[in-house]
């Protein structure tokens, strides 16, 4: 069993790190306290919320059971078949246990749902919580155990459909279509809590008189909610496309490379600021407040080459960061001068690392 957690439900959690870093940062950054708790009684009070969070639940499930599709099915992971030996009782327990671990979030989430509902006395509310984990685990089990009586370690058709031209001889575009291709559900959410935080800083910046200040703490913040998207890009060239470092090519072209791909993902939450602060601020303003979320986290991507930790790692020394760079833009030095930092010093820890 324990070869099983391992292998399976440690790496789903490691391989899907910015996935959970963008929901924690949504879940806990975005949303306060009183509204969990408004989604809470909302799943229980409404005449369709338990379907609702049964709709939500089954895509996560579904995530869990293409991911075990897929690692199961690569040819270093051929000694998972050696469970078909075991008998049928042990070999299903020990993938419920695997089924349970993957399905950790929807455990943690179904039970704050029922201590709500025991504080709300609405206890019969939650009866369909414990349903849901039974058929969600079994459906995990149904796939690994489909996955292990038809192995296909050999042959492998390629995912996805095929594009209608040529790809270009592009690092960036690469890069780009394996965001999209496997890291699309860390990609919308990335997206979607960035640009909801962007609109929510530019909205406030409508309500009174106010410098650029404001827009720059807020901005930056949005901006680095990027920084999961620029932790799997990380990941993906330091373990998967290995062969990428062994490339002729200049460190200071892989380190323009690297601001084209940065700029590129920031595009979205600039055009929600351009949206809402076309009027108020000139085009200096704005490109100063886009350069110094392109900087910021370009500085966390060069950081992470400089020193290989683990996503959970980098949150404190990102944190600490941002509130430095909070106390500078209060103490009013000038946006392009911590533009020009950030530059320098991300270009810095590059020259260093290559």
């Amino acid at each position: 069993m324990n070869v099983l957690l391992i292998s399976t439900v440690r790496e789903f959690y490691r391989q899907r790190a910015g996935f959970f870093f963008v929901l924690l940062g949504l879940l806990f950054g975005f949303l306060s306290g009183r509204e969990h708790y408004a989604f809470a009684l909302f799943f229980l009070n409404d005449r369709f919320g338990m379907l609702y969070l049964f709709l939500i639940w089954a895509l996560y499930t579904l995530m869990v059971g293409q991911f075990v599709r897929q690692q199961w099915a690569r040819p270093d992971y051929t000694f998972i078949y050696h469970t078909r030996l075991l008998p049928p009782a042990r070999r299903y327990y020990y993938l419920a246990a695997v089924g349970l671990g993957l399905l950790q979030p929807v455990l943690y989430y179904g039970g704050y749902l029922m201590i709500i509902a025991r504080q709300e006395k609405i206890i019969p509310a939650a009866w369909p919580v414990p349903l849901y984990w039974l058929l969600l685990t079994l459906g995990v089990v149904a796939v690994a155990d489909g996955r292990l009586r038809h192995p296909n370690t050999v042959s492998q058709k390629a995912g996805g459909r095929e594009l209608p031209f040529a790809r270009p001889r592009s690092w960036t575009f690469w890069t780009l279509e394996w965001l999209v291709r496997e890291r699309a559900l860390t990609l919308l959410l990335c997206k979607s809590g960035a640009m909801l935080f962007m609109t929510a800083t530019l909205i406030y910046f409508h309500t009174g008189t106010y410098d650029l200040r404001l827009p720059a703490i807020g901005c930056t913040f949005a901006y680095l909610l990027n920084v999961g998207l620029s932790y799997e890009i990380y990941q993906w060239e330091s373990r998967a496309w290995l062969w990428g470092r062994s490339l002729p090519v200049p460190a200071t072209k892989r380190y323009l490379q690297a601001v084209l791909l940065h700029a590129v993902l920031l595009l979205p939450e600039t055009l929600v600021a351009l949206r809402y602060l076309g009027g108020l601020l000139t085009l200096t303003g704005l490109l100063q407040l886009y350069g110094l979320g392109l900087a910021s986290v370009l500085v966390y991507h060069t950081y992470l080459y400089r020193q290989d930790r683990l996503l959970e790692d980098t949150v404190r020394p990102l944190f600490i960061a941002y509130v430095l760079l909070t106390f500078l833009i209060l103490y009013h030095l000038p946006l392009w001068v911590l533009v020009t930092g950030g530059g320098v010093a991300s270009f810095w820890w590059w020259k260093r690392r290559w």
